[in-house]
């Protein structure tokens, strides 16, 4: 870990451009993946991604060999920002010297808003509350071949099913994902997470402004009873070793930064995001009013009808696939692909399209993957 984090003030400092994010999934990261999708793609900046999705597999840990022979690769790397099976090794030769973070969220609201968002209650035809009684009469692990269920965030990180069910290996992960991470941020403390990451990468607050991304609708977020909240919190354990070890950190860094300055600076950021909202969005909406570029990849969330005569507005309301096919363009333009696509074969545009199938495809067969808990 080569990067030094400074939470202290300082006077002048050169802004970093170099960020792996290592993306969980439901606890807020799309939300933050766009923060960095609108900072690299406004400063030239190249993101390590696949080649024709928005997300890595996630049948086997992310290696090297996926981005480093990629038409792009030769501007070479600055930001990671896509899911995949975290593997530090293979992400260290892509991007050796960067600033390492992740987010973390309660594990039973992380595990809830998977169950609801994947289609897991219409899969075992049970909410979130009977699940927990079902699951608390039977021993459940998590199944070799899943790719959404028990303990996401470890699994996320790479911790193998088997592992997460030993307590010694989950202890063993948890240091070594605190060697790897130089700051990780929480769902519950976003502002403030954002806030001190603006301060550890040396940006304007104006850059961490936000919209937030992959908002279920209300009526789609389940009320948890305490009974299944305390039987899921047991079940999840590996998950909150892990959560609870980054956020008694958390807390020691927010002492760090200073808590009086940090409220000032978490109020500004909320004035900045007030400001946004009034200036872009006219209304928060789902998929029926929504088209282009601002259709999210499936209809349980909302997105926001923006204001198109504020060309600046849109990349904040860009849904996730989109802003992949955006940064993908501006990344072949830039090595020299261009000419190819627009007078030999239209080649980008055909990748394009190629992707618009396959990202239908594979959100499909991700939501209704009968092994998928």
């Amino acid at each position: 870990m080569e990067f030094t984090v400074d939470l202290t003030s300082k006077e002048t400092c050169a802004p970093y451009h170099k960020v792996v994010f290592a993306k969980t999934h439901k606890t807020g990261s799309s939300t933050l993946q766009n923060v960095f999708f609108r900072y690299g793609s406004e400063n030239g900046l190249t993101f390590a991604m696949p080649e024709k999705s928005w997300m890595f597999p996630f049948k086997e840990p992310f290696n090297s060999s996926m981005v480093l022979d990629l038409p792009w690769a030769k501007l070479g790397y600055d930001i990671f920002t896509f899911h995949s099976i975290w593997n530090y090794a293979e992400i260290k030769k892509v991007l050796p010297t960067a600033v390492y973070i992740t987010i973390l969220r309660d594990p039973v609201d992380c595990f809830e808003s998977n169950y609801v968002y994947m289609g897991l209650q219409n899969l075992y035809k049970m909410d979130i509350n009977e699940f927990a009684k079902f699951k608390d009469s039977r021993h459940m692990v998590r199944p070799s071949k899943a790719i959404i269920g028990k303990n996401q965030m470890l699994w996320d990180l790479g911790l193998d099913w088997r592992e997460m069910e030993n307590i010694t290996l989950v202890q063993s992960k948890i240091k070594d994902l605190d060697s790897q991470f130089h700051f990780v941020l929480f769902a519950e403390h976003f502002d403030e997470s954002l806030v001190m990451l603006a301060k550890i990468l040396c940006w304007d607050l104006e850059n961490m402004r936000y919209l937030k991304q992959n908002m279920r609708k209300a009526e789609k977020v389940s009320v948890i009873s305490s009974g299944a909240r305390e039987t899921l919190s047991k079940w999840l354990q590996a998950d909150y070793m892990l959560y609870d070890h980054f956020l008694e950190k958390f807390k020691r860094e927010r002492e760090s930064y200073g808590l009086e300055k940090l409220a000032t600076d978490v109020r500004r950021l909320e004035l900045l995001n007030l400001q946004l909202k009034e200036d872009c969005v006219i209304e928060v909406a789902d998929n029926s009013k929504l088209a282009g570029e601002f259709r999210m990849a499936v209809s349980m969330v909302e997105g926001y009808l923006i204001n198109e005569t504020k060309p600046w507005c849109a990349p904040y309301a860009r849904s996730e696939p989109s802003f992949t096919v955006h940064v993908r363009k501006q990344q072949m333009a830039r090595a020299g692909y261009d000419t190819l696509t627009l007078h030999n074969n239209k080649k980008l545009s055909v990748l394009n399209k190629g992707m618009e199938k396959h990202e239908k495809t594979e959100t499909k067969n991700k939501i209704e993957d009968k092994n998928l808990l």
